[in-house]
């Protein structure tokens, strides 16, 4: 799921590790200071986001199953918030007119994942399906940041080409624009979400033994 909003925030980096077991854990703590290793290319996307857990219970599949469900965010197990700030300067044109000169863009997230308190003490397979599930929600929620990230890149790149015969209008181009992008990238994590049934089809639904 994804909450959309415009702001300006501070970046972060979220690192993706795993132990010696193959178990991933998502931490702004350097993989190798924790004893693991660190997927480069993951943990490279994920500059800029934070990483929150809320705390779900269970010793048993319909005790956890129901948990999730009363502690998930709106109804879901995860949720993807992120932020865009874009800002422009604009100047008279050599031919007449005006035109941007310069855009700077930035966007900054935050996922909210579930964190299973009982599994150390929960049976080996019923850890290995909660692993394989905490694994595919995130790539799921991670396709979320990235059209956050597509939009950053959208309107560095459309409005950096406007110009208008008056910087008045150019204003309003700016702004006509700019809203038009951000409709665009919304509406595409909508149909991401349909197209992926919230994840199910990437493997986020959890299956316990």
């Amino acid at each position: 799921m994804l909450v959309l909003s415009f702001a300006s925030g501070v970046q972060a980096q979220v690192n993706r590790c795993t132990d010696a077991g193959g178990r991933v854990r998502y931490s702004d703590v350097p993989c190798d200071a924790a004893g693991m290793t660190r997927d480069d290319a993951v943990s490279r996307r994920l500059s800029g986001i934070v990483v929150e857990h809320y705390d779900v219970r269970g010793s048993d599949g319909p005790a956890l199953l129901a948990d999730l469900a009363r502690r998930g965010p709106k109804g879901f197990h995860g949720m993807t918030n992120w932020r865009y700030d874009y800002r422009y300067r604009y100047e008279p044109a050599p031919q007449g007119g005006c035109r941007v000169s310069a855009v700077s863009t930035s966007v900054t997230g935050r996922i909210l994942m579930p964190r299973w308190v009982d599994e150390a003490r929960a049976p080996a397979p019923m850890r290995e399906a909660w692993q394989r599930y905490v694994a595919a929600l995130m790539r799921h929620e991670e396709g979320h940041m990235a059209t956050g990230q597509a939009l950053t890149r959208a309107l560095q790149s459309d409005l950096g080409t406007l110009a208008a015969p008056t910087c008045n209008q150019l204003k309003a181009h700016v702004d006509r624009t700019a809203e038009a992008l951000i409709a665009d990238h919304h509406a595409r994590d909508r149909l991401y979400d349909a197209e992926t049934r919230h994840g199910t089809t990437q493997g986020a639904f959890l299956s316990l033994p």
